[in-house]
């Protein structure tokens, strides 16, 4: 790998690649949901227990509305952490950071306004700590010390002697030096160890013919998204049409050839989002989350039909085809379970018509009719 790009992978992506960063960025977020939830609670208590203690004591009371405020403060980012619950936002990042703003503003007024006749040693060891506990793109943590420290020490130089600013400026430099090699470090270490466990599940449950999931891996995902969020969908349920017979008359070989084709064709015809298992023999699961009209369904099926027709036998006397039953959720249930029930109901509708075909199943359910 040249410099150039070795630069680009630990300042962006902590020293692994964009897609495997990518993959894991939602695993990121939670466990700096955690993170902050865990650190804006052990800091409460701490400015709890401070504005507490300014109650009683003439020397801390000069501090007392510092404690109250920032104390208040964290209060409110633990209850924001506590709502989220694990649910991962794109708010997690910015309340980190206004997390570390009022650690390191805190430090600050302490270490240059309040106690100018003293190093800076609180503001010093927040350099260190606070990178430890975030896991953000490396060159943002970079950034962001690199403009807390460049606000301290013009403050620090306006109220304290030349000489104690000094000797704060360089104690602070070579504590964020220090926090920020041990931050790309660490975090390098953990995003590997992510990186890996991730491909150790892909590994377990993923199809080795098909490339699909698993139906264990394919039925434990979409309960866990449609508890999470997904509360609209399509389930489409297929077959390939007369597999045992292609199976028998051509051999084994071809008919895995059949499955694998099958299989990355389904994974190219619908969105990124979506999720493709294979359930055994020649029968596939599709679960595609958000709000469509059967229109936009039916352009998905047109596409993946049209290219698993492509697919012939060896002596061209046989064109593979698809049977395919779709559900609609929440119409044709709100539960994984009663969609697949139906969706599998209007396959065998398919199937019974003569397959190759797609049918859609009525907001009444097909079992519910029968």
């Amino acid at each position: 790998m040249k410099l150039r790009e070795r630069c680009i992978c630990n300042l962006f992506y902590g020293g692994i690649k964009k897609e495997e960063f990518e993959e894991i960025e939602e695993e990121i977020l939670e466990k700096d949901r955690s993170s902050l939830s865990m650190t804006s609670i052990c800091l409460l208590l701490m400015f709890s227990g401070l504005f507490t203690g300014s109650l009683f004591s003439e020397m801390m009371a000069t501090n007392r509305l510092a404690y109250g405020i920032v104390g208040v403060c964290f209060a409110l980012i633990f209850c924001i952490c506590h709502l989220m619950k694990k649910k991962v936002s794109k708010l997690i990042l910015p309340l980190w950071y206004l997390a570390m703003t009022l650690m390191s503003g805190y430090a600050i007024i302490l270490n240059t306004v309040i106690r100018n006749d003293i190093s800076a040693t609180t503001f010093c060891v927040i350099m260190i700590v606070a990178p430890l506990l975030i896991m953000d793109r490396p060159w943002r943590v970079l950034a962001y010390f690199v403009l807390v420290i460049v606000v301290f020490i013009p403050i620090d130089f306006h109220q304290k002697s030349y000489y104690l600013a000094y000797t704060d400026t360089v104690n602070v430099i070579c504590c964020g030096s220090l926090g920020t090699v041990i931050h790309f470090n660490i975090m390098r270490t953990k995003l590997r160890e992510m990186t890996q466990r991730l491909y150790i599940e892909k590994q377990r449950d993923t199809d080795k013919l098909t490339a699909c999931l698993t139906k264990a891996a394919f039925e434990r995902k979409i309960v866990e998204r449609m508890e999470k969020n997904e509360r609209e969908g399509v389930l489409i349920v297929m077959d390939v049409d007369h597999f045992k017979s292609v199976n028998d008359n051509y051999g084994h070989i071809f008919g895995d050839m059949v499955l694998h084709k099958v299989g990355e064709d389904i994974c190219q015809s619908f969105p990124k989002s979506a999720l493709c298992g294979r359930f055994g023999g020649d029968e596939f699961v599709i679960w595609i989350p958000g709000k469509f009209s059967r229109k936009e369904v039916v352009v998905y099926l047109v596409e993946l039909t049209n290219q698993v027709r492509s697919i012939k036998t060896p002596d061209g006397r046989i064109q593979i085809t698809l049977s395919i039953g779709i559900a609609m959720c929440p119409p044709n249930g709100k539960k994984y379970a009663e969609l697949f029930e139906n969706a599998d109901a209007a396959l065998y509708s398919a199937k019974n018509l003569g397959r190759n075909r797609f049918i859609f199943c009525p907001e009444s359910g097909i079992g519910k009719e029968a």
